[in-house]
């Protein structure tokens, strides 16, 4: 006992008080655990002792906490002290409730429906538009067809034609239809038609510098 004092007054403050309190922590601990089991026990034997009042109890308790069961209550219960007036007011809020969502959902639905409208407009604007641009590009292919044949044709016959004349004339109709050519493709949209017709032209001038020649 003599070294176990020594010891201990060695060790730091803290470690001490900490080495006095757990033994009275323990028993505390102890004591409470004790008095649990004790109740706990107790309320078992009232129980079997009293069998109809712990099935009444638990009955009660059961439908005060379960959802359903509480609601059935109370409107069988308090709600029949409800008068005419409160039961017409209380159906009146759910009418404008279901009317206001009824409104909502009517309005989600026109405007789903205008977009959907909306939506099939553009797409018959779009196919329209494109069915014009094709025929609108199908008869400038013709125009440019049929003004090749005839150049080509015009330029066959001032090859005839002897002289310094046939060639100025040659020139004057290589510059002519140069512009043309110019003009349609300032009309057409599509960059693929446009490279088409920058080759046609090309061929086109490349006749006429070999009709010059």
């Amino acid at each position: 006992m003599a070294s176990e004092g020594p010891a201990r007054s060695s060790q730091p403050w803290p470690l001490n008080k900490i080495d006095e309190l757990i033994p009275s922590v323990r028993s505390q601990c102890d004591a409470y655990v004790d008095q649990f089991v004790n109740t706990v026990k107790d309320k078992i034997k009232l129980v079997q002792e009293h069998p109809v009042e712990a099935t009444a109890v638990a009955t009660v308790s059961g439908l005060v906490l379960l959802r359903a069961p509480r609601r059935f209550l109370i409107r069988n219960t308090l709600g029949r002290f409800k008068t005419e007036k409160d039961l017409l007011n209380e159906a009146e809020s759910r009418m404008k409730q279901l009317q206001k969502s009824l409104e909502d959902l009517r309005k989600v639905n026109s405007g789903v429906l205008k977009k959907t409208e909306f939506g099939e407009e553009d797409i018959l604007r779009g196919s329209s538009n494109m069915r014009s641009s094709g025929k609108q590009i199908q008869s400038l292919v013709s125009s440019i067809y049929k003004a090749e044949s005839s150049a080509a044709d015009l330029m066959h016959r001032l090859r005839s034609l002897p002289g310094r004349e046939s060639i100025e004339l040659r020139a004057e109709v290589g510059v002519f239809l140069c512009k043309i050519f110019d003009k349609l493709m300032l009309c057409l949209p599509a960059e693929k038609l446009l490279s088409a017709l920058v080759l046609l032209r090309h061929m086109i001038t490349g006749k006429c510098a070999l009709g010059l020649l």
